[in-house]
């Protein structure tokens, strides 16, 4: 088997394919149907980096975002990646107090943020960060065409930054300085690129930080995963998660830059914009979570869209039954998973072509250690070694092992060491085993060390979500577990009692539950009597596996009433 070229850094890709296949479209937005060569990618990124670096943004400084997926934004990153400077997209969902929390977490000098949408005005987040994150000097708003009155005071919008006689300027003077050049040439594969935020188990998002060559690697995974691909100009994704998910930047769109393919953007995620994305582009490649699929499998009108130029469709981030690999295997004819996570930019296992339905169900796909080693070990030792690596099919911890291991939670070393061994190996926190099948050595998982929530393909920490309930003055404690959900994989179900004498609802809560993000948002609420213990552990520990199965029995009449596994969320 081939290894695919390496190239020295992420920035190199679309240099290469600039010159190779200028007029080859690298991007499509689908809402406007507007496309970007990789000519265009190319000179545009240069722009965006003399701006930056005009506003005195230079290698190691940080870059926050609230944006939505559209070219812009994705050259604004290719922008940062050339100077060494480094960007963290944050979720438009979250709410202003979340974004200024993690804006802070990592001191940036500038903050990208939308203006007044049609779904919200993101002009109050960008006054919370100008008043609560002091790093921020510099506010741009993306409000394209602007009136005056639309731009927050202290802010430039995105129109004035960028209006062409200026950057024709900045780029007359590097003709005579070659800065950009200059900070270019400090650039390597282990430069810092990219910050994603991830939740831990301290309950709150942790900046993951990311260099060049943990994101090549992934492409280089991705890339043998769908077929020993290092060149594809017919590559059509569709990227539709947000550009704050590495499923976004670091898996689809990246490894489309890196085969010279085309990518599909979709503002936002919508089953059925998703669809007709796929008709009218001609996509041949989808990955999702399986939420999403089910939500496209759902819509009453899936069957009219024309979806036969799909090759192949990926998913991951939860497992699935041979029902799901029937539903998927009717979408296109080749189709896989793997296992990855955040803090390693995404998939370091992909699952071999050819396999039977009933193999796929049970494996996360094989390892390929000239790219990204994957054992099974021991603990971690108290010394922060790494545990002895088990003999197959013992269950330990899943480890990756560099050059796919993240640089480290961003100013965060105490907790980057619970992660990363002494030797450079990352923990995942995923239980697993190897098994030898005909042929190949599959990783197969037996279960999540941390006790974490997956809602909606997202990694929702409990601690988070109830101390957000407990805010509230009339609460006295809360209690958030998951539960099977059909749609979204797991449900968030929350216990909540009231104050004594308190009389509290269940829409009360869900009501107090709008101001964060909506993948953290309980699906139910049950309300516990006032006064009453909940069950405890003989450490004196809420007893979570007793709640569970309370919850079940409440599910049962839930679902009876088409009231949790339901198409779509009730808020």
């Amino acid at each position: 088997m081939s290894s695919p070229k390496r190239l020295a850094t992420v920035n190199d890709y679309i240099t290469k394919w600039a010159k190779e296949r200028p007029d080859h479209v690298a991007m499509v937005q689908h809402e406007d149907n507007r496309a970007i060569t990789y000519k265009m990618f190319d000179t545009l990124t240069v722009f965006f980096a003399l701006r930056l670096m005009d506003m005195g943004i230079q290698k190691g400084d940080r870059v926050a975002t609230q944006l939505v997926l559209v070219p812009e934004h994705l050259m604004l990153m290719y922008a940062c990646f050339k100077i060494g400077a480094i960007i963290a997209p944050l979720d438009v969902r979250l709410s202003a107090s979340e974004v200024v929390r993690d804006v802070n977490k990592i001191d940036p000098k500038a903050f990208f943020f939308l203006g007044n949408t049609p779904v919200r005005d993101f002009r109050e987040v960008g006054k919370a960060v100008q008043k609560g994150c002091a790093s921020v000097e510099h506010l741009v708003q993306f409000t394209p065409d602007p009136k005056p009155s639309d731009i927050i005071d202290g802010a430039v919008g995105i129109t004035d930054l960028m209006k062409k006689k200026g950057l024709i300027w900045l780029k007359l003077k590097d003709l005579f300085s070659g800065k950009l050049k200059k900070a270019y040439a400090e650039v390597n594969t282990q430069t810092p690129a990219l910050i994603i935020y991830t939740t831990g188990t301290t309950g709150e998002p942790k900046p993951a930080l990311l260099c060049h060559e943990n994101i090549i690697v992934q492409n280089q995974v991705l890339a043998r995963g769908f077929g020993d691909v290092e060149s594809d100009p017919n590559f059509i994704c569709l990227v539709n998660l947000p550009p704050s998910h590495v499923g976004c930047v670091t898996e689809t769109f990246m490894t489309t830059m890196y085969l010279g393919g085309k990518a599909v953007l979709l503002r936002i995620f919508n089953a059925k914009a998703s669809l007709e994305a796929v008709e009218h582009h001609k996509v041949t490649v989808m990955g999702q979570i399986p939420t999403m699929f089910r939500m496209l499998w759902n819509m009453p009108e899936y069957k009219d869209f024309d979806l036969s130029s799909l090759e192949f469709v990926a998913y991951a981030g939860s497992s699935v039954d041979t029902k799901f690999l029937e539903k998927l295997a009717a979408m296109a004819p080749r189709f896989g998973t793997g296992l990855g996570m955040t803090e390693n930019a995404g998939f370091a296992t992909f699952t071999p072509q050819g396999i039977s339905l009933e193999e796929m169900a049970g494996q996360v796909g094989r390892a390929f250690p000239d790219l990204a080693q994957v054992t099974v070990r021991k603990p971690m030792a108290a010394d922060g070694a790494a545990g002895e690596e088990l003999p197959d099919p013992e269950v330990g911890e899943i480890c990756y092992h560099p050059p796919i291991v993240f640089c480290g939670y961003y100013n965060q070393p105490e907790e980057t060491r619970k992660a990363v061994s002494t030797e450079g190996i990352l923990y995942t926190g995923d239980l697993g085993y190897f098994k030898q099948m005909d042929g190949y050595r599959a990783l197969y998982l037996a279960g999540r060390k941390k006790f974490m929530i997956k809602q909606k393909g997202y990694n929702v920490f409990p601690g988070e979500v109830e101390a957000h309930i407990a805010q509230m003055p009339e609460v006295d404690v809360a209690e958030v577990i998951g539960m099977k959900h059909d749609l979204f994989d797991e449900g968030i179900f929350a216990f909540v009692r009231p104050q004594q004498g308190i009389d509290l609802t269940p829409e009360a809560v869900l009501t107090h539950c709008k101001s964060i993000a909506s993948y953290k948002r309980p699906l139910h609420v049950e309300i516990w009597s006032a006064g009453k213990e909940f069950p405890l552990t003989r450490s004196t520990k809420i007893d979570k596996m007793q709640l569970i199965s309370l919850a079940e029995e409440i599910l049962e009449s839930l679902r009876q009433n088409g009231e949790w596994d339901m198409t779509q969320p009730v808020h």
